[in-house]
Order: structure tokens, then sequence, then C-alpha cells
């Protein structure tokens, strides 16, 4: 209950939301059968607040590879999205599952941020633990489930994003709007925030249209994060 409480207060008021610009945009795009992917869903918030402003004919895909998930008005694909299809290790957050579940371990080996969220949440005495999952691409998810179009693609994976974007080699030719959380170590920030945007602008023609950085992480911690809104000019 008090990881629920904190984690509501966290989305409310210290999490950045681009639901507005993105319903905006999809009033231009004009389709009549919208598809989203919500990779790193979590507890659907994203998916949720877009759904409360398309019509009924929206087609929703949820990714998440937390094996507690049970959302109500969702339903989730537990699945892990990488460069790679087969089986890798996730890390994931028992003292706050919200924040920091992972592929990766960046979020895992900061002990500034474990120490201060820890003592946020009442949960010394918890750690991350790690057991394998079942990961795909999104270029493999789409030919097996015949996804021809992607209208938003919203990837929130803590620190995987790369892998997540070069599993999609194809799927990003045929996508128009991207929400990306990018996040590194603050010595590795500027590399990967140059990497993700130079593989979006350069390769595939999408734009930055707004950028926010993401305050609650880079507080009390070694690392640095930005959600970032890219949108496809072909």
């Amino acid at each position: 209950m008090k990881n629920n409480l904190i984690y509501k207060l966290v989305d409310k008021f210290l999490m950045n939301d681009f639901s507005k610009i993105i319903s905006k945009k999809l009033e231009v795009f004009n389709e009549k059968e919208p598809i989203i992917f919500d990779v790193g869903c979590f507890l659907g918030n994203f998916s949720r607040s877009l759904k409360k402003k398309l019509n009924n004919k929206a087609k929703f895909y949820l990714f998440d590879p937390n094996p507690n998930l049970k959302l109500k008005d969702f339903n989730t694909i537990q699945l892990a999205i990488s460069d790679s299809t087969g089986n890798q290790n996730y890390n994931l957050n028992t003292f706050f599952p919200a924040s920091g579940s992972s592929l990766n371990e960046i979020i895992k080996n900061d002990k500034l941020w474990n120490f201060t969220r820890k003592l946020i949440t009442g949960s010394i005495n918890k750690n991350f633990i790690t057991f394998p999952v079942k990961t795909s691409t999104l270029d493999n998810f789409c030919n097996e489930n015949d996804v021809k179009n992607i209208t938003i693609l919203k990837i929130d994976v803590e620190g995987s994003e790369l892998k997540v974007l070069n599993g999609a080699r194809e799927t990003l030719k045929n996508t128009k709007l991207i929400q990306i959380e990018i996040l590194d170590t603050k010595k590795k920030y500027t590399e990967k925030y140059l990497a993700v945007k130079d593989l979006l602008e350069n390769q595939y023609n999408f734009k930055l249209i707004k950028e926010k950085k993401i305050w609650s992480l880079g507080m009390l911690s070694n690392m640095k994060a930005v959600d970032a809104l890219f949108m496809n000019f072909n």
C-alpha cells in the first residue's frame, strides 16, 4: 500500500506527461485505427491516459516482463523487448517496482540511488532480484503478429532503450511518433543521448519536438535522464 501511494504521488507530481501534445498530433494523423505500443508499461498509466482521448478502435500493445503485473483494463504481453529473441536476465526492483526494473544494471548498480529510495519506501532489507525472462525484438513481434504500422511507440525501459531501437530497424520505418526515456549514468549520458538522437534523426528522419528532464531520477543519484518526443517526417 505504501509503495502504491508513493508511486501515485511520483507519477502525478514528478513524471513528465506528453499526452496533450501526443493527442494533438493524433488529430493531425487522423487515423481511424491508431496502434499504440507501450514498451515498459508497468501499471499502464501512459496507455490509460491516451485511451481516454482516443476512439474505441485504437489498439494497444502493452509489454512488460514483470511477472507480478495484473492490469484490469489492459492485456499485457509478458516480454522484454530487446535487440534479440531468446532469454536474458531481468533485474526486478522489489522495493519499488515502478522504477529501475530492467535488462541492464544501470540503476541496480547505483548505490546512492538504491540507498535513498530504500529509505523513502521504508524497504531497507529489500533488493533487486535477477531471473531469466523471454525477450523479443519489435521487428520479430510485428512480423509474427502482422503489425504493419505503429502510430505511437512509447519506450520506458530504464536504460535499455538502444537495445529496443536496434531491434526495431524495420519497425521504425513505419512508426509515426516515439516517446522515449533516455537514461544512463552521468558520465555516459551524453553519449547515450546523442546515439539515440543520431539513430532516429539521421537514419529514420525523426525530429525531436519535445524534451523534458526527469528531475526525480537525477536527485540523489549518479544518473541522468530525459523524456524525449520524436516525430517521423517521412
